[in-house]
C-alpha cells in the first residue's frame, strides 16, 4: 500500500509543474497535518515573502493598537521574535510602534496605510496562489477542505 501511494503521488507530481519535491514518504502522506504543512510551505515558497509579516499586518488591520505581547500571544510565538518582525516592518514603514500612554514600558502597534496596501496585495497573491496550489480540487472540495480545517482548529466557517 505504501508503495502504491508513493507511486501515485510521484506520478501526480510529474503530471503538472510543481515546486514540490519528487518524493514524499507515504508514511507521512497519510497524516493530514503533514499534507497541510506541505501546502503551507508551498504557499510560502510561491509568495517569496514572509507569511509571518503578512500575518502581523493582517492581525493589526483587524485589531488596531495592540501591544507586542498581545501580538506574541495571538501568533503563538516568542516575544523576541515579535520584536524582530516589528523591527523589520517598522523600518519598511508598514507598522508604527509607539509607547503606551498608560504604561510607558509597553509599545502599541498599528498598521500604516502602506502596510495595509501591502497586506491587500499579498492577500490577492495568496488567493491567486491558492487557486494554483489547489487546482486539482473542485470549488466544492476547496470549500470543504477549508471548512474542515477551520473546524479542526475550533472555528465555525459561518462565523468568519
Amino acid at each position: 500500500m505504501i508503495e502504491q501511494l508513493n507511486n501515485r503521488y510521484n506520478q501526480q507530481v510529474t503530471d503538472e509543474p510543481s515546486d514540490a519535491p519528487v518524493f514524499h514518504p507515504a508514511g507521512l502522506l497519510r497524516y493530514p497535518t503533514y499534507t497541510l504543512g506541505k501546502l503551507h510551505k508551498a504557499m510560502h515558497t510561491r509568495l517569496n515573502t514572509s507569511l509571518r509579516e503578512h500575518w502581523v499586518l493582517t492581525y493589526l488591520a483587524e485589531r488596531n493598537e495592540i501591544s507586542q505581547q498581545e501580538m506574541a500571544n495571538a501568533m503563538e510565538i516568542d516575544r523576541s521574535e515579535v520584536v524582530r518582525l516589528i523591527d523589520s516592518l517598522e523600518k519598511a514603514g508598514l507598522v508604527t510602534r509607539n509607547r503606551d500612554p498608560e504604561d510607558r514600558r509597553k509599545y502599541r502597534l498599528a498598521i500604516t496605510a502602506a502596510g495595509n496596501r501591502l497586506r491587500e496585495e499579498v492577500d490577492a497573491q495568496i488567493r491567486e496562489q491558492t487557486d494554483i496550489l489547489l487546482a486539482r480540487l473542485t470549488p466544492a472540495e476547496r470549500e470543504t477542505l477549508h471548512r474542515l480545517s477551520l473546524k479542526a482548529l475550533g472555528y465555525d466557517a459561518d462565523e468568519i
